[in-house]
């Protein structure tokens, strides 16, 4: 039975701000310490009265006290450092700052040798990489000693009052840096009512083990269900989950997740979940096992196995078992990973799945680099969707740079897979021109850019050959293409040149030959021209393109097809204040196709409103295509509108219509809405393709927010802290029930 994730939890007190937490913390409290240990580097300082005892060589600071070290500054009313232990004592309005991270308190003591600090009646101010303004901490006591951070009747929040809005409140913390984190008598307060309360918690500090809170919601299939993780942690060694489910249309759901750590024997986890699934009288299984060993320096090898069945409502057991073997070696020059997988299904569905993937690299200090990538998969099918599948692909290359050249060498052999067609079929990608492919082998050479005489464009040349079979469709009696290639071409980079102080021209030039041993040859041409010429001040621009390709002859082949192009583009583009337009246009002379004609002109008061308008023009079928008008109005600092049309010239209708306003009511009420309606076409329906309404209470430092979404049909209550504005909780109601 897969576990979903859902966003809503009993309490904000999530993980994620505490794993925060311990970064402030560890900044504020541990790195001055850390630093300040094993160094020879100068303290400084200064204060209104300075005393030395130079027998007991005891340091005594009075009045305006200032010691820097390092990064850290120490600021109270009286220091003093015991020279000989290293210990150190400052009070009066004691401040520790560390970047832009402060600490302050009553007293503080820290012993420079046994690296041991305590803060009474500490409060600090720290800011997290992953958060929105700073974190306000406080504690009666913090004691700091390498690796471990304690506090007493501490707690922490992102609200800058006096008296905050929420916090989080606990007896005792204990940090262990880079390990867990201990919690006793935890209470998470909104104002002064507690709604949540945990006697103690223990939440590792690794993203694999994770604390979760229970979660409630509602499924389709589920119907009601809760969901509660416990995660025990004895060590960094043994740790994991214990799961207790309750779905009210299925039943109980038990779990374990373990993870464990034998030493040079290798690391893993284990996963076990049983579902005593009530609807079909029968108990569902799942078991994943993985294991990880270093074999030896660089080099690891893990094992996979996965297994679950089910009974279906149709009385068919159905299992499904899968396991993987990977072998894995890096170092600073090489790599090479092989994958082993194999599964099977049986029940419904029956299918037998073979998969090998061995990929490798390898690089030599005088430039010589080997890379190779092989895949072989097997699929027989007898029942089920899926179709059979079988192929071997493999690519294998070769290069190096040398002083005035690159050398490239490559073999392959490429099938499409099955799956790949399919989502050609479905327009996912882009098709390939060929079912497969093999080069055996392709070899490049490249020279490096150089200057000939006084010739305005430095020049590259390539030569290649190639033998190649290809297959370009499934039809039935198609034949497979066989011949080699020889290239031979040379190219000018493309460089800009400058033509006066307000015109530039662009030009890039190419030539290449082709022949084949099937009989056919080709010349290709290739070339681009570019001029760009500015006016009055840059209001005026002017601009052109012309980028040709000439084909003289024939491929046998389709991956390296060429089309033939003569492509004449230009833009001009008018601003001046408030007003910017373009208008851009083209006319293919080999096609002999026209480029639409689009136009688009913009007013805009910078922030305070814009109008735009563009439209395109068909010149092949001498019709107009569409016209798109927007136009943003930010009344006030309270007020923003936008507005869109789209009219289709073609079914002279209106294809899409867009509007968006976001209104402050008041200091603490918002009021936002999306309405975009999309006209008929091909493939859909008109009518509202998106509808949201939103009202947002800012409470300061957290955010209130009810939405309506039409076209999904769902209303969410999202509550979230504004310093964690990715972290919120979340409940919704939509069709199938309630959603978390």
């Amino acid at each position: 039975m897969c576990r979903k994730v859902f966003n809503w939890h009993i309490s904000v007190m999530r993980p994620a701000l505490l794993a925060i937490v311990l970064i402030c913390l560890s900044s504020v409290f541990l790195s001055p310490y850390g630093s300040a240990s094993g160094s020879s580097s100068a303290a400084q300082l200064t204060g209104d009265v300075l005393s030395v005892d130079l027998e007991t060589r005891f340091v005594r600071a009075e009045g305006n006290v200032v010691l820097k070290y390092k990064d850290i500054m120490i600021i109270c009313r009286l220091l003093e450092i015991d020279a000989v232990t290293g210990e150190l004592t400052a009070s009066g309005d004691v401040e520790l700052h560390d970047g832009e991270d402060v600490a302050r308190g009553r007293s503080l003591t820290y012993g420079l040798t046994s690296k041991h600090g305590v803060l009474q009646s500490g409060n600090a101010t720290a800011q997290g990489d992953q958060m929105e303004g700073p974190m306000y901490i406080t504690g009666s006591e913090f004691q700091a000693e390498p690796g471990r951070i304690r506090i007493e009747g501490g707690s922490f929040t992102t609200c800058d009052l006096e008296i905050p809005h929420y916090r989080v409140e606990a007896e005792e913390i204990q940090i262990h840096i880079g390990d867990r984190m201990e919690l006793w008598q935890l209470s998470y307060w909104e104002g002064r009512l507690r709604v949540f309360h945990w006697p103690y918690l223990v939440i590792p500090l690794k993203e694999e083990n994770r604390f979760d809170m229970p979660q409630v919601g509602y499924g389709a299939q589920e119907g009601w269900f809760v969901k509660t993780t416990y995660n025990y942690y004895r060590n960094s060694s043994f740790r994991g989950f214990l799961y207790l489910d309750y779905f009210s249309r299925l039943g109980l759901g038990l779990g374990l997740k373990h993870l464990y750590n034998f030493g040079s024997l290798g690391t893993g986890s284990l996963y076990i979940y049983e579902l005593m699934n009530r609807t079909a009288n029968n108990v569902e299984s799942r078991l994943e096992l993985a294991h990880e060993l270093p074999v030896s320096s660089g080099t690891t090898c893990s094992l996979g196995l996965k297994y679950s069945d089910n009974l279906s409502l149709t009385g068919v057991f159905n299992t499904q078992i899968s396991g993987t073997t990977r072998i894995r070696y890096t170092d600073d020059r090489r790599s090479a990973d092989l994958v082993v997988e194999k599964a099977q299904m049986t029940g419904i569905s029956l299918s037998d799945q073979t998969r090998v993937t061995l990929t490798g690299r390898w690089k030599e200090p005088g430039g010589l680099s080997l890379s190779g990538d092989l895949r072989f998969f097997e699929r027989q099918v007898q029942d089920g969707l899926r179709k059979d599948d079988k192929y071997l692909n493999y690519r294998l290359e070769a290069s190096k740079n040398f002083k005035n050249a690159s050398a490239r060498a490559v073999a392959e052999q490429y099938v499409k897979p099955v799956e790949r067609r399919e989502k050609e079929e479905e327009g996912e990608v882009d098709p390939l021109p060929y079912e497969a492919i093999g080069r055996a082998p392709e070899i490049v050479l490249e020279g490096h850019p150089f200057k000939l005489g006084a010739f305005p464009l430095r020049l590259r040349w390539n030569v290649a050959f190639g033998r190649y079979a290809e297959r370009t469709s499934l039809w039935f009696g198609d034949p497979i293409i066989r011949g080699s290639k020889v290239h031979i071409g040379i190219d000018g980079v493309e460089q800009s040149y400058r033509l006066g102080n307000t015109t530039k021209a662009t030009l890039s030039l190419g030539c290449g030959f082709d022949s084949y041993t099937t009989g056919d040859s080709r010349y290709v041409l290739q070339g681009a021209l570019a001029l760009e010429a500015r006016a009055l001040d840059n209001a005026v621009i002017v601009s052109g393109r012309y980028d040709y390709c000439g084909v003289f002859g024939e491929t046998p082949f389709a991956f390296d097809r060429k089309d033939r192009k003569g492509l004449l583009t230009g833009r001009l583009t008018l601003s001046k204040g408030i007003f910017t337009a373009t208008m851009d246009c083209g006319y293919d002379f080999y096609t002999k196709v026209y480029r639409s004609i689009t136009g688009k002109a913009r007013i805009s008061q910078g922030r305070a409103w814009a109008v735009e308008a563009s439209a395109a023009y068909d010149p092949q079928y001498r019709h107009m295509r569409d016209a798109i008008g927007k136009l943003e109005v930010a009344a006030s600092e309270r007020c923003l509108v936008k507005i869109g049309a789209r009219y289709d010239f073609s079914r002279e209708a209106l294809d899409r219509v867009e509007s968006h306003v976001a209104l402050q009511v008041s200091d603490a009420w918002g009021l936002e809405w999306t309405l975009v309606y999309g006209g008929a076409s091909k493939s859909k329906v008109p009518g509202v393709i998106r509808g949201d309404v939103a009202v947002t209470r800012d409470m300061h430092c957290r955010e209130l927010r009810l939405s309506y979404s039409y076209t999904e049909n769902q209303v969410w209550l999202e509550y979230r802290i504004k310093a964690f504005p990715h972290d919120a909780v979340k409940m919704g109601i939509g069709e199938e029930g309630v959603l978390f």
